[in-house]
């Protein structure tokens, strides 16, 4: 699968990104106005996965009623400023079981997320953790 991705200098750090002639989201070195490329690696992780645990869980006829995955990472302290460290946290709302939860992660960080993959090869440690709230979410 191809994809092209333009980026065009709207003013000093700040760029708007332009996927496949599609879908627009400005960029900001500088973190005012917009999140910074390095954010936007997180907001992948955290989105890849949590695309997959929900689609996993609905696969299995688990009741999941609200998924939300916190993300946070470390990074190194001298250039290149890679993510040394990524942690994703989540938590699943409904009557699930943890088994099935554990599963859907696992296929997920193993197989199916592919920026969890490419961030374990370019030696990233990620780590998980999960809970599951019973009660509905509201």
């Amino acid at each position: 699968m191809d994809m092209k991705v333009i980026i065009n200098q709207i003013e000093g750090d700040k760029f708007l990104s332009v996927v496949d002639g599609k879908h627009s989201v400005v960029v900001d070195g500088e973190r005012s106005v917009a999140p910074s490329a390095m954010d936007f690696l997180l907001v992948g992780i955290g989105s890849c996965t949590a695309i997959d645990v929900v689609d996993i869980l609905r696969k299995m006829r688990e009741p999941l009623e609200h998924l939300i995955v916190e993300v946070d990472g470390q990074r190194a302290e001298e250039p290149p400023r890679v993510y040394t460290t990524v942690n994703l946290h989540y938590i699943a709302y409904g009557n699930i079981k943890r088994e099935s939860l554990e599963r859907a992660i696992n296929l997920s960080q193993e197989k199916y997320c592919s920026a969890s993959v490419m961030f374990k090869r370019s030696g990233t440690k990620i780590n998980v953790t999960y809970d599951i709230i019973k009660e509905n979410k509201d």
